[in-house]
């Protein structure tokens, strides 16, 4: 145990559909997964559909706000910390207004000592976005299990088991990224301005 749970979140609808990211409470969260580096929950709410797809060790619960939020204050209360790819500005903010999870709301009042969030170090120390298809596919080797602009659409066939075996998936690809660059204190990406693939120091704390 490290005392970081990753997470990341799937949405059924998309930001075009409801006038821009900026609408973060016209979202509609599908699925919610987390990782500590032993333990995975994931929270759908689809959880019938999903637990006989999903394997044995990983718990699976109801999508509901003052389910996730009891156990998101659980861990922060303990001295954890939440981490996540973007996790500032898309997957906290759509749980704190979409969800009315009002333990994301308390969370991101004290960003700075209970979030890490990858995709923003990334970015002060590249000079630009880094997708975490690109941190991951050139610092661990690994692609993501979709893209998430599929996951959606997936949701909406009925792939509900699919949607949470790619959410989870991210969450540990997030976590891994994290144990990298903790480790061996850089990750790899793309530069914007050469094109090639380079070593970025990162500090997470």
């Amino acid at each position: 145990m490290t005392g970081i749970l990753a997470l990341d979140i799937e949405t059924s609808n998309y930001s075009h559909e409801i006038g821009g990211w900026g609408n973060t409470h016209l979202f509609e969260p599908s699925v919610v997964a987390t990782w500590d580096g032993e333990n995975s929950t994931v929270y759908c709410q689809k959880h019938a559909e999903v637990e006989h797809e999903m394997p044995d060790d990983v718990v699976i619960k109801n999508l509901h706000p003052k389910t996730l939020g009891k156990d998101l204050e659980k861990h922060i209360e303990a001295g954890g910390r939440l981490l996540g790819h973007n996790i500032v500005k898309f997957d906290l903010p759509i749980l704190r207004d979409s969800l009315d999870c009002w333990t994301a709301s308390d969370i991101l009042s004290k960003s700075k000592a209970t979030i890490v969030d990858t995709s923003v170090i990334l970015r002060s120390v590249t000079g630009h976005s880094v997708p975490l298809s690109d941190a991951v596919s050139h610092t661990l080797g690994r692609d993501k299990l979709m893209s998430s602009h599929d996951a959606p659409l997936e949701w909406r066939r009925g792939q509900y088991g699919k949607v949470a075996k790619y959410c989870l998936d991210d969450a540990k690809l997030v976590y891994d990224l994290w144990a990298h660059g903790n480790d061996e204190g850089f990750v790899k990406s793309r530069s914007r301005e050469t094109g090639e693939v380079m070593e970025y120091e990162v500090q997470w704390e």
